[in-house]
This record gives structure tokens, sequence and C-alpha cells, in this order.
């Protein structure tokens, strides 16, 4: 699903070159959860903003879902970012003057789904995670976590990432919303703070 090979990230300028990767591999199959840990400076974000193909690496090799994705133009990292990969933020990052409904049908407009198939998704999908009776609310008017945490996990995980996504039969065990996505055939590598604090 997810492979990185001897993957190296340098960040140069005239005076100095900094890795932020050095040699990193990592395989992770469909349906498995990572967790990616670590001290600030560790390259936890570099990763995810490469694998999220957000950021190009320098050197090795990364393949998404079989897709080998060095050297991919714009157009075609954006394609494959839609069709692939969700994010689910730790703030809003949602369209104000969209209520949830709107919010969650954008990226499937972007992947060209009809109508009826759009409405059918996102009623699902956010009646899994507790919001099927908040679906016409704005941002603004729910509260602190229901925002913050159930919607996102509608927005990114549900719908973004796993329309027409392949489902799977393997059933990881987390908690809420996190393991119903990740029983639906979502990997889900968060990054969070280590023991220590550190982002």
């Amino acid at each position: 699903m997810l492979k990185m090979t001897h993957l190296q990230k340098v960040y140069r300028t005239h005076l100095i070159e900094t890795y932020a990767l050095r040699d990193f591999s990592i395989n992770v199959r469909e349906g498995e959860f990572v967790a990616v840990t670590g001290p600030s400076g560790s390259g936890k974000t570099t990763f995810l903003n490469i694998a999220g193909l957000l950021e190009e690496f320098t050197g090795g090799q990364y393949h998404l879902d079989g897709v080998d994705v060095k050297g991919l133009n714009d157009d075609k990292r954006s394609r494959l970012r839609n069709e692939k990969i969700g994010f689910i933020f730790q703030s809003f990052n949602l369209i104000p003057d969209l209520n949830l409904f709107d919010n969650v049908d954008v990226p499937l407009r972007y992947r060209g789904f009809a109508a009826a198939d759009r409405r059918k998704r996102i009623e699902e999908s956010l009646g899994r995670v507790g919001l099927a009776s908040r679906m016409k609310h704005y941002p603004s008017e729910l509260s602190g976590g229901q925002a913050a945490t159930r919607r996102d996990c509608a927005r990114a995980s549900r719908l973004a990432a796993l329309a027409a996504r392949r489902r799977t039969d393997r059933k990881p065990r987390f908690a809420d919303g996190t393991r119903r996505a990740g029983a639906d055939g979502g990997n889900q590598p968060p990054g969070h703070h280590d023991r220590d604090g550190h982002p």
C-alpha cells in the first residue's frame, strides 16, 4: 500500500546541508495502523508530507498503492493524492461558509462521483461517526469535541480517503471512528507527541 525504500530528504542552502530523512524504509500494508512518534526535529512532519504527496524527496523510492510517485508532475500527484490519501488535521481545516454535508462533499466532487452516490456516501459516513443529525450545521455551530475529532474523521478518513477504495475483511481494533475507518481498509498513519511531550 505504502512502501518507501532508502528514502532521503535533504534541505540545502549555499552554506549547509541538512538531512531530514536518511536511508528511511517502511512498508505499510493495507489496513494497518501506524503511529509516527519521536522528538522534535526527528523527521515526522517531513515523512508525513512526503507520504501525503505534499513534498518531494531527494533520493530513494516511494510507491503508493503500486504507483511509483517519483517524477510525477503536479497534476498527476494531485490526482493520486485525491484518489488515495485523506488527511485528518488537528485543527478545523474546514470551509467555514459550507455546512458539514457540503464540506465532505468537496473531495467527492473532485473525484467526479454522481450526486446520488455522493449523498449516499456522505450520509453513511457522517452517520458512522455520530454526526448524521449535524450534517446541515456549519463548523462554527458545532461543539469543540464534535468539531475537532469526529467531524474531521468523517471528512478526511471516511470520505476523502475511502471513497471508491477497496474494502477489506481485516478489522484492526482502534477506538471509536478511527477503528471503523481502519476496518474499512484505510491506512491510519498519525503523527503525534511522544512521551516527553515533543511534537
